[in-house]
């Protein structure tokens, strides 16, 4: 693959928050991508490629479930897969949902992405992520980060951001306030790390994929989310949203 060749990458996640960032963000890459979008929803407009080589193409189901086991390629061989894909308890319709989706599913896809000949994995987690844990939504991602560790891409990146702020389009009032807090402790200066823009969650899987890091196992956390971030924008001469 040449320099100017476009990166294969498949998007699962896209009409979440920080799916529908990495979506625009890689949409304004000057960097080239042959996009897949595997969605169950239309996607939102979407802003124009700065890359005239990007394409963008979406494959639409009416469950997602179906993806994995459809028999046709979701990732193409040599190429990138990004996991946005997550739930809460409450849209799941209860724990066991949730972890159907964001355990199985995930896991049955990024298998399946493998199988396909992706060699590149990157997934949105959360901090505190850790599959022994007592409790349920850090054990499931926890053991979701175990699993796609252990299929055999050549580059696995995690991100772990901790409270995301950014607008959805789902309504959670609890996130919603716990966003106003973090967003009042950002102006006075104390957000002690604790918080990221979904915006830099979004440019920072963008620069990850444009310029993928050596490391076979490679974990992020918003120190190093908002990093990649930078780089993604002075590369591609953007300015960060502010919130």
């Amino acid at each position: 693959m040449t320099a100017s060749s476009p990166t294969p990458i498949t998007l699962v996640g896209a009409t979440g928050l920080t799916g529908s960032r990495t979506l625009n963000s890689l949409l304004a890459s000057t960097h080239p991508f042959n996009l897949k979008v595997l969605t169950r929803r239309s996607l939102p407009s979407t802003p124009p490629s700065k890359n005239q080589l990007t394409t963008l193409t979406t494959k639409l189901y009416n469950d997602l479930f179906e993806a994995p086991t459809e028999g046709s390629a979701i990732a193409e061989k040599g190429g990138i897969y990004v996991s946005c894909l997550g739930s809460t308890r409450a849209n799941a319709g209860g724990t066991a949902n949730q972890e159907k989706l964001d355990l199985g599913l995930n896991r049955d896809l990024a298998k399946k992405a493998r199988e396909d000949g992706a060699d590149t994995m990157i997934l949105v987690s959360t901090s505190g992520a850790d599959h022994t844990s007592r409790f349920f939504y850090m054990r499931i991602k926890g053991q979701l980060e175990e699993d796609v560790k252990s299929m055999g891409f050549k580059n696995v990146y995690i991100l772990r951001p901790g409270a995301l702020l950014g607008e959805r389009t789902e309504s959670r009032p609890a996130e919603w306030l716990m966003q106003g807090a973090f967003k009042g402790l950002k102006k006075i200066g104390l957000s002690f790390n604790m918080a990221t823009q979904a915006e830099d969650v979004g440019a920072c899987i963008a620069e990850l994929a444009a310029n993928p890091p050596d490391e076979k196992v490679l974990t992020l956390y918003d120190d190093k989310i908002m990093a990649y971030a930078k780089k993604y924008h002075e590369t591609n001469s953007t300015s960060p949203t502010s919130d």
